[in-house]
């Protein structure tokens, strides 16, 4: 079995291909970790995976920036029973944007300019109950909140912010992925509030957003999306005949990226 581990710019994804399956593995999954190696995280998406012809061939959108790290594959048979097992170094992969993805609908996936953040708030869970005859309250309180706070993007023209809208319209959990030298604002998978945009000039196409964000638990691998799917193909081809002529084989027609705009249904 073999395992290469490449880079794709457009949607900031490793692209996974494993290879030299055994003949009787039905499926298998694919988890990541870094070092010490101790913490492995089910990479999104992989049971779900058919393998053809004892390989098969995947993505990951969530990758660590500028690390490297390993793949751990495990193969199962029909029934369910693992067969194998093996772990594969894999070279860093780095990039220089910061990165806003919906990892339940990759095609969304795009860089986006930070122009600023608010302060940050971890919100308190704490009571205060006040108890007749006493001066001190009793506290009653847990675990603060997760982080918060707001992150002020920029877009430069018409069509950005078209696609930040039907982008953020999807209401899922977004992912910042940072580049390894971004240190002033915290990435990770947020649920985004109430958005606001507002013109830099009255008349200038620019616009400020701002994203109201609460860090989140982190979907479950199961919680998946493709990059191209059938609503993808419904709003580029007017027939069926033009997808033929437009991709030779099904697995060409995978290889298409969806566009934001597909997320509206009227």
């Amino acid at each position: 079995m073999a395992l290469v581990a490449n880079f794709d710019a457009t949607l900031c994804r490793r692209v996974i291909a494993v290879t030299g399956l055994g003949g009787t593995t039905d499926h298998i999954t694919v988890e990541r970790a870094t070092a010490p190696y101790v913490q492995w995280t089910p990479v999104r998406g992989w049971s779900a995976q058919p393998v053809i012809a004892t390989a098969v061939t995947s993505f990951d959108y969530e990758f660590p920036e500028g690390v490297a790290y390993k793949y751990r594959v495990r193969q199962f048979n029909a029934a369910g029973t693992q067969t194998a097992l093996t772990d594969y170094s894999v070279a860093a992969a780095a990039f220089d944007e910061v990165w806003l993805k919906v990892p339940a609908a990759p095609f969304l996936n795009q860089p986006v300019i930070v122009a600023d953040r608010s302060e940050i708030i971890n919100r308190s869970r704490a009571g205060l109950l006040d108890i007749v005859g006493r001066t001190d309250p009793v506290h009653v309180g847990g675990v603060r909140s997760s982080l918060g706070y707001e992150l002020r993007l920029l877009t430069l023209t018409a069509a950005a912010e078209r696609d930040m809208e039907y982008t953020l319209a999807t209401g899922d959990v977004i992912f910042l992925h940072l580049p390894a030298a971004q240190e002033t604002i915290p990435g990770g998978h947020f649920s985004v509030g109430d958005v606001s945009r507002e013109s830099t000039l009255r008349l200038s196409p620019r616009r400020v957003w701002t994203l109201p964000l609460q860090k989140v638990a982190v979907p479950g691998p199961e919680v998946i999306g493709s990059a191209y799917t059938i609503s993808s193909a419904i709003f580029e081809y007017a027939t069926i005949s033009d997808m033929m002529a437009d991709n030779a084989t099904i697995a060409d027609l995978l290889q298409r990226t969806g566009t934001p705009a597909e997320v509206i249904v009227p």
